[in-house]
């Protein structure tokens, strides 16, 4: 059997379960020919490039890059993508007997378009019927995080919109689509346009991502990300340890 399917085969059981879900994923190349895949998730969007030309730089191995929703990736994988890393922003998607490796954590944020059109001054703006709410759908990590978060808060939210993607509810913000989402610490700093609403700690509420080796081919880049210099750029973005 070939070392990917050896590799792959505790993951395609667990992947069978999201085989329904349509993926949506931007695809970005670094350098030339790429010699290795990553699928990584998309509130990755802007540090993983920096982190690829570091690698390439220092391997001379070109990266191909694919960005989506962590379970959008994992049912792209069950479906015979190819891929030689996995990055996902839910810890649930790596099955006992897979060795994941943590490289960082981040953690959400309550964010309006740029000057708060909105008048938002906290999270009960989240189920004010009045305001055009945006975020995650449930199925992927930042949806699932706003979810636990309500329920702290004791919020019953009705978003208007669910978006397949943290980076989709920050387009609709930047967009003014919405009047208020919840999106990432990172997304506010690398998105033009949305601002965090003043005075409102979220940090409790958050996701952690796991690296995961598909093949041998992987690994090398796996532990790159796990190396100081690359959790110091993680750290520049706004990544937490």
């Amino acid at each position: 059997m070939p070392r990917r399917s050896l590799l792959l085969r505790p993951l395609v059981a667990f992947f069978a379960l999201l085989a329904p879900l349509a993926p949506l994923t931007l695809i970005t190349g670094c350098g030339g020919a790429p010699d290795l895949t990553v699928l990584a998730a998309s509130s990755l969007t802007d540090v993983l490039p920096e982190l690829t030309r570091a690698y390439e730089s220092e391997t001379g191995q070109g990266v191909s890059l694919v960005f989506g929703g962590s379970n959008h990736l994992a049912a792209q994988l069950h479906d015979g993508a190819p891929a030689d890393v996995f990055l996902t922003a839910d810890t649930e998607l790596v099955p006992e007997g897979v060795n994941g490796v943590r490289i960082a954590a981040n953690h959400l944020v309550l964010a309006v378009p740029s000057g708060n059109p909105g008048g938002v001054f906290g999270p009960e703006a989240l189920v004010d019927a009045e305001l055009r709410v945006a975020v995650c759908a449930a199925e992927v990590p930042c949806g699932a995080a706003t979810l636990t978060l309500g329920l702290t808060l004791g919020l019953t939210l009705a978003p208007d919109t669910e978006e397949p993607s943290v980076r989709a509810v920050a387009s609709r913000l930047a967009l003014g689509e919405a009047d208020v989402g919840v999106v990432y610490a990172t997304d506010v700093l690398a998105v033009d346009g949305i601002e965090p609403v003043a005075g409102v700690d979220l940090a409790s509420a958050g996701v952690e991502y796991l690296a995961v080796a598909l093949t041998p081919t992987g690994a090398p880049f796996v532990a790159f990300l796990a190396s100081n210099p690359a959790l110091a750029t993680l750290r520049n973005h706004g990544f937490s340890e």
